[in-house]
């Protein structure tokens, strides 16, 4: 197999295909080296997370768009719109895919395994109610393919949950009366659910349950409904908006050993950094990023690795659907020659630089065109699963704090890199519309509900430039 060099590159940025702008951080310098790359890319919003320095409470002050780089000690840096012309693409060789076993031809290339016994017998309820209304069978598989396999997974669980407890009380759940789902409900709360884990009981429950007398499911019954606003004001919902981790910690570790030298670095640790790198740059979801390919044609770099593109495999349905899923652009970070000390420190954080050390490094033991796959035995070279790429984002965080010689944080969560990486992003002026795009959520909402974290507590945030 062909043998690539790893090149060093430009700025950490979290891309997603948009016809209107690209979301850059503002040049530090129009020379060579000193910062970002000149070159943009048109038709792709961006939005990038650029460190300036990898200690926490450094000094100096930040000149955005000026001769230097940011030097105010941050690791995290303004973000502008900017647009730019297009740049010449540099595709992974046919024939020569960066893999050593054979190459998946099915569309479905995330190797994801067949429906389990519980979902098929989950299904069976709801889908035979479709059946005895008369619809054909091939139209009730369609309806029930309308929620996310994780969806159908999910309320099969709680489903046969609900199963389980009425054939105790030796009634059938498919016609269990209301009075019966209530008590149900009452002591799955009464155990320290929270309303929004009874608010998934219930709409398994109403998928799989005859309806009640006027044709209304059990999600919409009238003393149901009222149970559950009864629990949010029993037991409101307690969100922290204080991140459980600081970015700038973690930034600082990956620079540190055992992450680098990345060439030298250890099979699990280029992992852990690469997958973290693009998940806090990329601002998407774990499944979007089991989602890319390094199959030819889907993974692609520019010339002189300024910048490198992902595109999810055929066929790949986000979990927000109107969003149709575009490239996951990436710009390299503070590339060669280097200006000073800290500008080479700062590339070792370049997400292009990781990417394409990643691949090529992982080619020989991968099994699969997945783009993450499992490094060590017995499944090593096979697909990685979303679990597993979870538990990799959380291990890079709490061994980047190790690194960098902090303790471990505690209840991280591999999802909370969406918000964290939103949060900075509006908190440096990025506008809100355009992070919602590049995370690919529905509204501006649901940022403002779920994600959007009071990163100014955080202790990088005092050298961050005001």
């Amino acid at each position: 197999m062909e043998k690539f060099r790893s090149r060093r590159s430009r700025p950490l940025c979290f891309g997603r295909v948009n016809p209107v702008s690209t979301l850059v951080l503002p040049h530090s310098s129009s020379t060579s080296g000193a910062g970002c790359h000149g070159t943009d890319v048109a038709e792709a919003a961006s939005v990038r997370i650029s460190p300036d320095r990898l200690a926490p409470g450094s000094s100096g002050e930040s000149t955005p768009g000026g001769g230097q780089p940011n030097t105010g000690g941050s690791l995290l840096a303004n973000q502008n719109m900017v647009l730019g012309p297009s740049v010449p693409i540099r595709r992974l060789p046919n024939g020569a895919s960066p893999q050593t076993g054979p190459p998946v031809t099915s569309g479905r290339s995330d190797n994801t395994s067949p429906p389990r016994t519980m979902e098929t017998m989950g299904l069976a309820s709801e889908g035979a109610r479709f059946v005895d209304a008369g619809l054909p069978t091939e139209v009730v598989e369609t309806i029930l393919n309308s929620r996310a396999p994780a969806t159908r997974k999910l309320y099969s669980y709680k489903w046969n949950l609900f199963s389980a407890w009425c054939r105790r009380i030796n009634v059938d759940p498919v016609h269990a009366s209301v009075s019966h789902v209530l008590t149900f409900l009452q002591e799955k709360f009464s155990e320290g659910l929270s309303p929004s884990t009874l608010k998934v009981y219930v709409a398994a429950i109403s998928a799989f349950h005859i309806s009640l007398e006027g044709g209304l499911s059990v999600g919409r019954d009238p003393l149901v409904t009222r149970f559950l606003r009864g629990t949010l004001r029993l037991r409101p919902p307690v969100r922290t908006r204080v991140p459980a981790w600081d970015l700038a910690v973690v930034l600082q570790g990956l620079a540190e050993a055992p992450f680098e030298p990345l060439e030298e670095a250890p099979e699990r640790f280029l992992t852990l950094k690469t997958i973290f790198l693009l998940a806090i740059t990329s601002l998407k979801r774990i499944g979007d990023l089991q989602a890319l390919s390094v199959a030819p044609s889907y993974l692609e770099f520019a010339p002189g690795m300024v910048k490198a593109f992902l595109h999810p495999r055929p066929g790949y349905v986000p979990k927000v659907p109107t969003h149709v899923p575009g490239p996951i652009v990436l710009q390299a970070f503070y590339p060669p020659p280097f200006k000073s000390l800290d500008q080479e420190r700062l590339n070792l954080l370049c997400p292009v630089r990781a990417l394409d050390t990643y691949v090529h490094r992982a080619a020989l033991w991968r099994k699969t065109d997945q783009l993450f796959v499992c490094y060590g035995s017995p499944k090593k070279g096979g697909p990685a699963s979303k679990q597993r790429m979870s538990k990799w984002v959380v291990e890079a965080i709490t061994l980047a704090y190790d690194a960098a010689g902090q303790p471990s944080p505690l209840n991280v969560r591999a999802h909370s890199t969406r918000g964290m990486a939103a949060s900075k992003a509006l908190m440096s002026g990025v506008p809100i519309g355009d992070i919602c795009d590049a995370a690919g959520w529905s509204c501006q909402h649901t940022f403002v509900r779920f994600y959007n974290l009071d990163v100014s507590s955080t202790p990088g945030s005092s050298v961050l430039p005001r």
